[in-house]
């Protein structure tokens, strides 16, 4: 086993997660923008390119995002393309639901685009399967937690805050890592 490998199972001990943690109230989950060091660069979520095109983005995560250097997280941006390719492009109503997708990647600056190095694959794998245990995932899905993880510790490894509706998910990750910086929202 690598000296990596070694490191990252000893700083996350998996025996150490014997239960499932608990989900925490609304109250005690990080909601409000106003808290956020205002230098610091934002990471998306697949959840907000959805509501964003759904219109369905809070204003308060609107008017921060105004304000602030964007990154994008290829994980995300993969989620975003899975459904590409998932609709069938025989059905009348695809094109309509793909043009919207197609335009918001391809509006990306490559330069934004931030990609998992080898460290982060291997605690995102751990951390994920350390979650599909503790939440009774079964094995055929067990890789459901893997993009969330990615991109909670792509924001860490970057500086950035990671902005996301998935309170359940991130709720999990932080009581993991409590030291990443993340946002929460709800649908407008």
């Amino acid at each position: 086993m690598s000296s990596d490998v070694k490191s990252i199972i000893e700083r996350h001990d998996p025996a150490r997660w014997k239960r499932t943690p608990s989900y925490r109230p609304k109250a005690e989950l990080p909601y409000d923008p106003l808290r956020l060091p205002s230098d610091i660069p934002l990471l998306f979520d697949a959840t907000v390119y959805i509501d964003q095109l759904k219109g369905d983005l809070p204003a308060s995560i609107v008017t921060l995002v105004a304000s602030r250097v964007i990154l994008h997280g290829a994980p995300a941006l993969a989620e975003l393309l899975v459904t590409v390719g998932v609709l069938d492009p025989l059905d009348a109503r695809t094109g309509a639901t793909l043009k919207p997708i197609v335009e918001t990647l391809e509006r990306i600056n490559p330069a934004r685009i931030i990609v998992p190095n080898h460290d982060v694959w291997l605690e995102a794998s751990l951390l994920a399967g350390i979650l599909a245990r503790t939440q009774g995932i079964p094995k055929t899905d067990r890789r459901k937690f893997l993009g969330d993880v990615l991109l909670f510790l792509m924001a860490a490894e970057n500086g950035a805050i990671l902005i996301s509706r998935n309170s359940r998910d991130i709720d999990l990750l932080l009581q993991m890592k409590p030291s990443v910086m993340a946002l929460l929202y709800e649908q407008a």
